[in-house]
């Protein structure tokens, strides 16, 4: 009796200690969906700042100065405006010339017949016709360096117009203007000589031509 009642008095004294001892070996629960979300609350936020990863040598691309706006329209606007003015000059300047050449030839003519064809020499026409042989040619210069010197904004392709023909005409006249200056020296030269008729015979013929092909190109171009 006494062996049975010390046996359950030790049964009764070791089950809270091993009740104990499992308690302490047991896993840990997981936190809490709401536990999780209040450490996350709490934790310090980290804001991003400006990167600072860059070059010191590289230039920014805002700090290049830009292209001025429109540039090559002003350029182009004022070659256009050149190309204009100095072309109204050419032709009121052609018009001069033109008139002038009509007056160098008839007056030439008349000095020729004066001089050379039985006039009997008076002189009365050679100051007037040198003159008009001085403003003529200073004319068809003037109007010839407008043409050659005036700015072509626009790249044109050569074909058979208006245009060209007159470029030939003048071309055509230019040579002829030439020439009367030379024949006219040679014609001087050889006062009194059988060969001088013949030189004013030239002189005559050509003149008349220069006079023919720049009117034409007068046609040409505003006709």
């Amino acid at each position: 009796m006494s062996r049975t009642v010390a046996l359950l008095f030790l049964l009764l004294s070791f089950v809270p200690v091993a009740a104990r001892a499992a308690g302490d070996d047991a896993a840990p629960e997981p936190a809490t969906e709401t536990s999780q979300g209040a450490l996350d609350s709490d934790a310090p936020v980290v804001e991003s700042g400006p990167s600072l990863d860059f070059d010191l040598l590289e230039p920014s691309a805002s700090s290049e100065p830009a292209a001025a706006p429109g540039l090559e329209d002003v350029e182009l606007e004022k070659a256009v405006a050149a190309r204009r003015t100095m072309l109204t000059l050419h032709q009121g300047l052609g018009f001069a010339t033109l008139a002038s050449l009509a007056g160098t030839v008839v007056v030439g003519q008349f000095h020729m017949q004066d001089r050379y064809l039985g006039g009997g020499d008076t002189g009365r026409f050679k100051l007037l016709h040198t003159g008009l042989v001085v403003s003529s040619s200073t004319l068809f210069a003037s109007v010839g360096l407008l043409g050659l010197l005036a700015p072509t904004p626009f790249k044109k392709e050569l074909r058979w117009d208006t245009i060209t023909f007159h470029r030939i005409f003048m071309a055509i006249a230019t040579a002829g203007m030439l020439s009367q200056v030379v024949l006219g020296k040679m014609t001087e030269a050889r006062e009194g000589q059988l060969s001088q008729v013949g030189f004013i015979r030239a002189h005559q013929a050509v003149g008349y031509v220069t006079l023919g092909a720049l009117s034409a190109g007068v046609v040409t171009l505003f006709f």
